[in-house]
């Protein structure tokens, strides 16, 4: 597939308008996966344009991103209850607008990702691809983390976030 192509570090530095030095310490680091061929150090392609999605989000966002990482161990050790609830706030939400508006476009869109099961699931969830980030903003997530799961979360990514590049 062409989006798998192993590129080198030197091209993986110019797409990231960085050091080759920076890129072999990002792959040492284990913020970009990459795989040895010989003595060479190799990257996907889709891995680094993953990185570029990842570099380019908003704070909002990131936080978002953040808020759903942190809602993660409900879904992972509770699946049925959040899909349940998740498949609720869609109903009930998706009566609130107009069947031809975004937002239920959103809403489907969330369904059909719930019906693929779990995996797929906590894939979009992880995904720093646009699409991904516009479904965060219309996730029916809500209520599963608790307020103080919530306030606690919020807390942690305003000390923990890195500054703006």
């Amino acid at each position: 597939m062409e989006n798998d192509k192993l590129m080198k570090t030197g091209a993986v530095a110019e797409a990231l308008g960085v050091s080759r030095q920076h890129v072999v310490d990002l792959c040492e680091r284990g913020d970009l996966p990459s795989i040895r061929v010989g003595a060479h150090r190799r990257v996907r392609r889709s891995d680094v344009e993953a990185l570029l999605d990842a570099q380019s989000m908003t704070e909002e966002q990131r936080k978002q991103l953040w808020m759903h990482q942190a809602m993660l161990t409900h879904l992972l050790t509770r699946p049925d209850e959040v899909m349940g609830l998740a498949r609720e706030n869609i109903r009930r939400w998706s009566s609130m607008h107009r069947a031809d508006g975004r937002t239920v476009e959103y809403l489907r869109e969330w369904d059909s990702i719930l019906a693929r099961g779990l995996e797929q699931t906590v894939g979009t969830i992880l995904s720093t691809s646009p699409r991904a980030r516009e479904l965060r903003q219309n996730s029916p997530f809500a209520g599963v983390l608790s307020q103080t799961e919530r306030t606690q979360a919020l807390r942690t990514f305003r000390e923990k976030r890195a500054p703006a590049a």
